[in-house]
């Protein structure tokens, strides 16, 4: 036979993983993303990339409008939105680009990582805010 204190600790472990489970499915603050970002470091795949972070940057306004530049000269530029855990972007410099999202890792007042997937690999950036 069961007893009632067992069915009650197993009662409480499925009660504690619910409530774990729910809190790492929290969305940001995204309060936090308002101002410019500079590139500390690229990682593809766990490896560190050989570039010039200096030259990769977001900046995001209070009115959802965003800009970035990047390698090779490369910039865009137009609005964006936070759901969840997910940073959405929509490029409307460069013609026939479509809704790109990217996972938000961690968002605090001065750390923002992005995770995203380039060409089938996992890209992790890890960007600074300006002062």
């Amino acid at each position: 036979m069961i007893s009632v204190q067992k069915v009650e600790r197993h009662m409480l472990k499925v009660v504690l993983v619910a409530l774990v489970s729910l809190a790492s499915c929290s969305s940001v603050d995204d309060g936090y993303i308002i101002g410019t970002w500079q590139a500390v470091q690229v990682k593809e795949e766990g490896d560190p990339l050989p570039i010039n972070v200096e030259e990769i940057s977001f900046t995001f306004q209070d009115n959802e409008a965003y800009h970035y530049e990047s390698t090779l000269n490369y910039r865009e530029a137009g609005s964006y939105y936070i759901e969840g855990n997910y940073l959405y972007t929509t490029d409307t410099v460069n013609q026939g680009s479509m809704e790109k999202a990217v996972e938000i890792i961690t968002l605090s007042e001065d750390s923002l990582q992005l995770k995203m997937d380039e060409k089938g690999k996992e890209r992790i950036i890890h960007l600074g805010k300006r002062k």
